[in-house]
């Protein structure tokens, strides 16, 4: 499989995870990295597992009845130092019945990724995530976890 294909698989996996809640899973995709979002930073397999199961509400189904949207992805891959970067735009699609939440989109904004290539496999080394658009998020994240200023500030 190419190097772009494989880059590009981890981008989709990631979206896949998230949207089923499969935390152990995200986690595993940043065995040797980290997340970074607005307001926080989580490390390795275990610790971007564990802030994701305490940041963010899992319904009865099993998922969090989200939409990751990833597009625009722009890719530049240097095969000589194993290194490739990316930036894309992220649309988060949310719905709760239950609750009263029409399904709307409620984020919007870019990734910026760094990936290293070790015994011919990519892996995600460094995701930023950049909100640049907010709206209800209390179906999605847990009461106290985000801080809306940090978004307004991180666009």
């Amino acid at each position: 499989m190419s190097s772009e294909q494989q880059i590009l698989n981890l981008i989709g996996k990631y979206t896949h995870y998230m949207d089923q809640a499969d935390f152990e899973k995200v986690g595993e995709l940043f065995i040797n990295g980290k997340i970074i979002s607005p307001g926080s930073s989580m490390e390795g397999k275990e610790g971007v597992a564990s802030q994701l199961k305490k940041n963010l509400q899992v319904y009865p189904d099993g998922t969090l009845r989200t939409a990751h949207i990833t597009t625009n992805i722009v890719l530049d891959i240097q095969e000589e130092k194993n290194e490739a970067t990316a930036v894309s735009y992220l649309t988060i699609f949310q719905q709760d019945r239950e609750r009263g939440l029409a399904l709307q989109p409620i984020a919007v904004g870019r990734y910026h990724d760094i990936f290293k290539q070790t015994n011919d496999t990519w892996h995600f080394s460094v995701r930023e995530l950049i909100i640049t658009l907010a709206g209800d998020l209390s179906h999605h994240a847990m009461p106290g976890t985000i801080d809306p200023e940090s978004i307004e500030n991180n666009g």
